[in-house]
């Protein structure tokens, strides 16, 4: 029973280290572009300064879902934001659609 319990509290500290994501720091954007016109269309992130091997070579795409518009529309002015005042950003991301790196928060540097 002991081994059992050191087992379960190894796993559940350990478990977030083993996931998929991966926090990005000191992303300089230099575009920002939605390609398609529909409600939950992605938008896309052009970074200047940080480059990634989606899609077999180098990118330095980032692509943001959201599953809401609000939260579209918070995470699309952020970056737009960090571009217009030449801020960072920092984003959490979870593997690789084609090209892009799909991200899943961004998170404003000043």
């Amino acid at each position: 029973m002991r081994k059992l319990v050191y087992w379960l509290l190894f796993f559940a500290v350990c478990a977030p280290a083993w996931s998929d994501t991966t926090k990005v720091h000191g992303i300089i954007i230099s575009s920002i572009e939605q390609l398609e016109d529909d409600e939950e269309a992605p938008f896309e992130i052009r970074a200047r300064n940080k480059a990634h091997r989606c899609g077999g070579k180098s990118s330095s795409l980032f692509r943001v879902y959201s599953e809401y518009e609000a939260v579209a529309m918070r995470r699309f002015f952020l970056a737009l934001e960090a571009m217009k005042q030449g801020w960072s950003i920092s984003v959490t991301t979870d593997g690789c659609e084609d090209k892009a790196l799909l991200v899943n928060s961004i998170r404003l540097e000043h």
